[in-house]
């Protein structure tokens, strides 16, 4: 069975930029439910609100358009890391995030991203981004 720990930090105020194509890569985390023999392990699928395309997953789509805000928030699962993010939206009045056609997401995911060791699992699909680091 496959172990699953989430662990939460203060918000560091820093961003993901991406270094390519990232509409595959930021995914949905649905935790395990159940106990004993009935558990349910989680389970992670591609973000809704780019399944639906439109503009928001177009500022994610190629190298330096868009910004992932970290959420403060990772997950590891099977040894593989994932950390929760949210796209930056310029020129909204909400801090720039916007709720998209009834998602309650607020155009939140999960990249994944390399080990500890700086080696992803052999299944993985480690997000090609860079960290820039909050000015606060």
């Amino acid at each position: 069975m496959a172990s699953v720990t989430t662990r939460s930090f203060k918000q560091t105020n820093g961003y993901f930029v991406p270094l390519a194509d990232l509409r595959a890569k930021v995914f949905t985390y649905t935790p395990g439910s159940g106990a004993g023999g009935s558990f349910l392990p989680g389970s992670f699928a591609v973000a809704g609100w780019i399944a639906t395309g439109g503009a928001p997953s177009t500022l994610i789509a190629s190298s330096g358009a868009g910004l992932l805000k970290d959420m403060g928030k990772t997950v590891v699962s099977a040894n593989r890391t994932f950390r929760k993010v949210q796209l930056v939206v310029p020129g909204l009045s909400t801090s720039g995030v916007s709720e998209v056609s009834g998602d309650a997401s607020f155009l939140s995911g999960y990249l994944e991203l390399a080990g500890p060791a700086g080696a992803a699992a052999g299944n993985s699909v480690v997000a090609p981004v860079a960290y820039l680091p909050g000015l606060f």
